[in-house]
């Protein structure tokens, strides 16, 4: 059940506050409610740039820079990313 329309790339995500967040090995373990979630890779980096101050499309151009891919492919899966964890509740507009 998704609450919010999915993002657009001139959205600004930003995490929710009081999730617990722990570095381990292969990422960002974030606890929330009764659940876990690992994020790694561009997961992970795109849960670090979600601060509030930079919107999707800025979110998208860092992956696409990181991992060498075009940036309309990068927004694309930004986008989905975003869309996915509507349930989970980590982000917020």
């Amino acid at each position: 059940m998704s609450a919010l329309p999915s993002p657009g790339p001139f959205d600004v995500p930003r995490r929710t506050l009081g999730i617990r967040i722990r570095r381990v090995a292969d990422g960002l373990l974030l606890g929330f409610r009764d659940q876990a979630l690992l994020l790694s890779g561009p997961a992970e980096l795109i849960y670090r740039l979600a601060d509030g101050s930079r919107t999707v499309t800025a979110v998208a151009e860092a992956v696409a820079t990181e991992y060498g891919i075009d940036q309309a492919e990068a927004l694309v899966d930004v986008v989905e990313f975003l869309a996915d964890q509507d349930d989970n509740r980590i982000f917020t507009w």
